[in-house]
Order: structure tokens, then C-alpha cells, then sequence
């Protein structure tokens, strides 16, 4: 049961177990079998004043957490915005991901206006601030002529409403091709104006396909990112094809070109459907090359394997975890696309993202070392000063749950969960669906 929470200076949060990953070095108490420590932490004025043994004398407002787990802010690095909550209106029949791109197209062309496209992106805040992210990283779909200056006037206003309770980075989402024009170059500049990220699409579906053509296209690209001084992220081998080998590539043209800024590949499904040797390469390549490979759980089981004419999908979406993780590469899980043709769910709730990653990735025997996915991981690369730790010194910012272990977490949505940011618990909540209505028109019934 969630207690309720002090309105204090000084508050005491007695019996809380915090994962040993997010926690500082030093701090008091054992972790038992899934990471799990036990303690006392005192809030002081918005920050945490002390970590201590649990079961301390309590000194300040009183709040005994019974064995509720807390962890720090969620950090999202791999979200879709500027699309996202469009599905009323942009079905996907098919469920796959042509079907998904053919929708969003048209469903841009006609609607994505600055009132539509900020509309649906402060409704995702909005859910994922409630639901205790602190910040996100979008991608912007610049493939529509004049979109991206629609879609990142309203990310760069947004940006700024939000400063405060959530950082919010962007990156433009194209094709890798488009960078090798220079006409292009003033989307470069736009991309530059609004302090993002350069982005792109990576993937090879045909084996005898010249790898060269990539290579070349990565060099133009990984050569703007350093003259221009910006971080890359890509999405890369979203499919389920063998020879779809591009995030290898990738990790190759970051060291040929000495590229020394944070490079994220997103999705990175064919991993696992390739064979032990090739796919051990590519995971030494990502290593060496210090990529951050993020996880899009939800979203690639729902849109991967889909069987011509429906049927039971035979794979599962997703990178091989155990090994990138054994590996010592950086893993994150991120949320993706919310309720629009690549995935018709979906609530920005980093806890039921994590919850699909345990599940579908087996993590379940080492969850230990999985808290930092959705929290240091991926906070690191977004620039958040503390690195979603709980230290010391550090801000009073986390998620309180009456949930006293993994399983309890994971089994349920956690409705009553406690945002804690400041030391002070949010007023936020989730917004009702029908503040879209003006925007976004519910399709109508048909007839039988």
C-alpha cells in the first residue's frame, strides 16, 4: 500500500528498497536475490540528504514505505512523438511495417499541422510526466517536403514549456540518403537550429546488395555529425532478415572515422535471426565502437513476424539482450511509437516497457542488472546531470511503489505509484483521450 506523502522540508522515507544498480557506491544495507537493497532515506529541501540503515531512528516527517520499491526517474531514448495517438484516424489493416509507413504518409500529408502535430506531442508529456519519465528523446519524420519545420518548430516550443519537469532532445528521422545531397544541407541547419540530433534509416534486406553504398552514405553522415558537432541515432535493421548485417557497419564507419560523439542504433531485430558467428561480430564491433543499442520491445513484437493473411508470428523483434549485455554494451529499453499504425497501444509508461522487455527477453533470472535500461542507461546519453542515480546530495526526484519486488511491479500497472520530483509529489494526471477529439477524429462505425 502506497503511503501518503509529507508535505515537509525534511521527510524520512523509512523501509524502501532501491535497486543496487541506481544506487550510490557506499550506500548501507545488502542487496538480496534481485538487486534489491533495504534502507532509510532522508530527504532534506528538496534533496536527498542521507542514505542510511534501515530501521533508523526517524528524525523529520515520517514515511514508512513497508517495503515499497523506489526508483529513479525514467529516462525514455527512443520515442515517435510528433506521430503519435493518430491511430483513430491512420489504421495499419495490415499490421505491418509497410503498412505502418503507407499510413503515417498519407495521415501527415493530410493533417500534421503545427495545431495537430503539438496537440498529440504534449499529450505524450503529459501521460509519460505522470507516469514518472523525466526525460525523452523524439524522433521528428522529416520525409514529407516542409514537415520538418513543422514538426521541430513545435518540438523546440514544446522543449521550452517543459524545461523543468522533463528534458526533451529530438532527432530527425530520414532516410540516410538524404545526406548525400548538399541541397540538403539546410535541413542539417535545421536540425542544428534546434539543438537535436542527426538521424537515419539503416537496413539491407538484399544479400548481394553492395555494402559500399552504406559505407559511403555513413561516412557523409558521421562526417556532418563531427564538422557540425552533433550526436547520430539511427534505426537500424528493423526487420527479420539474415542479411540485413548494417548495424556491423555502422560500428565500422564510427571507428574508421573517429567519431567521438554518442551514437544510438535503435531496433536492431535481424540480430536475431542471424548466425552465432555473424551476430558475435557484430556484438565485439558495438562494444569496441562504444554504440548505445536501445530496445523497442512493445512495438517490435506487436509490428515484426507478421505471416501473409495473419497467422501466429514465429520470432520475436528484438536484439539479443543477454549477449549485447554480457558483452559490456549499453542496453536500453524505450517506448517507441504510442497508439498510432506501428503500434495501436501503448501508453508512455516506461514500467510497462521494461515489463514487455523482461517478458519477451527472458531477463527474468538476472533483473539485477536490468533497472539501468530504463533509467542510467539511457540518462546518460540524454544529458541528465544526475544519470538517474540515487545518491547523496543528489535531487529528491523518484517513483515510490506499494510493489515490493519485480514481480509485484511487473504484475500490475501501478496506478497509485508516487511521482516524487523535488521532494515534493507531482499534482500531475493522466490526460482523458478527449482532449484529442479536436485534432484527432474517431473513426466511424461500419455498418453490418
Amino acid at each position: 500500500m502506497i503511503p501518503s506523502w509529507p508535505r515537509d522540508d525534511r521527510i524520512h522515507v523509512a523501509n524502501v528498497r532501491i535497486p543496487s544498480q541506481v544506487l550510490a557506491e557506499g550506500a548501507p544495507g545488502l542487496a538480496d536475490e534481485d538487486g534489491l537493497v533495504t534502507l532509510d532515506l532522508v530527504i532534506e529541501r528538496g534533496h536527498v540528504g542521507a542514505l542510511l540503515p534501515a530501521g533508523s531512528l526517524v528524525d523529520g516527517a515520517g514515511c514508512d514505505a513497508d517495503g515499497g520499491m523506489l526508483l529513479p526517474p525514467f529516462a525514455d531514448l527512443h520515442a515517435h512523438l510528433d506521430k503519435g495517438h493518430i491511430f483513430p484516424r491512420a489504421r495499419n489493416p495490415e499490421g505491418t511495417l509497410a503498412g505502418a509507413r503507407a499510413a503515417t504518409r498519407a495521415d501527415t500529408e493530410r493533417h500534421w499541422r503545427e495545431e495537430d502535430v503539438e496537440a498529440r506531442f504534449e499529450f505524450a508529456l503529459e501521460c509519460a510526466y505522470a507516469h514518472g519519465t523525466g526525460a525523452v528523446r523524439t524522433h521528428i519524420d522529416c520525409f514529407v517536403p516542409g514537415q520538418a519545420e513543422v514538426s521541430f518548430a513545435v518540438f523546440r516550443r514544446l522543449r521550452e514549456r517543459w524545461a523543468g519537469r522533463m528534458v526533451v532532445e529530438a532527432a530527425a528521422l530520414v532516410s540516410t540518403d538524404l545526406y548525400d545531397t548538399p541541397e540538403n544541407g539546410a535541413l542539417v541547419d535545421l536540425i542544428v537550429e534546434s539543438g537535436a540530433r542527426l538521424g537515419g534509416i539503416t537496413y539491407r534486406l538484399d544479400p548481394g546488395e553492395d555494402p559500399l553504398l552504406l559505407d559511403r552514405r555513413l561516412d557523409r553522415l558521421l562526417g556532418l555529425a563531427k564538422a557540425r558537432r552533433l550526436d547520430v541515432d539511427l534505426h537500424v535493421d528493423e526487420n527479420g532478415a539474415p542479411s540485413s548485417t548494417t548495424l556491423a557497419q555502422v560500428a565500422e564507419a564510427v571507428m574508421r572515422n573517429a567519431y567521438e560523439g554518442h551514437v544510438v542504433c535503435g531496433h536492431c531485430c535481424s540480430m536475431s535471426m542471424q548466425d552465432e558467428p555473424t551476430y558475435r561480430r557484430t556484438i565485439g564491433l558495438a562494444r569496441d565502437a562504444g554504440l548505445t543499442i536501445v530496445s523497442l520491445p512493445m512495438v517490435n513484437q506487436f509490428l515484426q513476424g507478421r505471416i501473409d493473411g495473419g497467422g501466429t508470428p514465429r520470432w520475436r523483434g528484438i536484439p539479443l539482450l543477454h549477449e549485447l549485455k554480457a558483452a559490456g554494451v549499453n542496453v536500453a529499453l524505450a517506448s517507441d511509437n504510442c497508439r498510432d499504425p506501428y503500434h495501436a497501444f501503448g501508453d508512455h509508461d516506461m514500467i510497462e516497457v521494461f515489463g514487455a522487455g523482461v517478458r519477451i527477453g527472458h531477463l527474468e533470472a538476472e533483473l539485477d542488472r536490468w533497472p539501468s535500461s530504463v533509467t542510467t542507461v539511457p540518462a546518460a546519453v540524454l544529458g541528465v546531470p544526475e544519470g538517474g542515480r540515487i545518491r547523496p546530495g543528489g535531487p529528491a526526484d523518484f517513483q515510490l511503489f506499494g510493489a515490493r519486488d519485480y514481480s509485484e511491479l511487473l504484475a500490475r500497472r501501478q496506478p497509485d505509484r508516487l511521482v516524487i520530483r523535488g521532494g515534493r509529489r507531482i499534482d500531475a494526471v493522466l490526460p482523458d483521450y478527449r482532449k484529442l477529439d479536436r485534432v484527432v477524429a474517431r473513426s466511424k462505425a461500419i455498418a453490418t
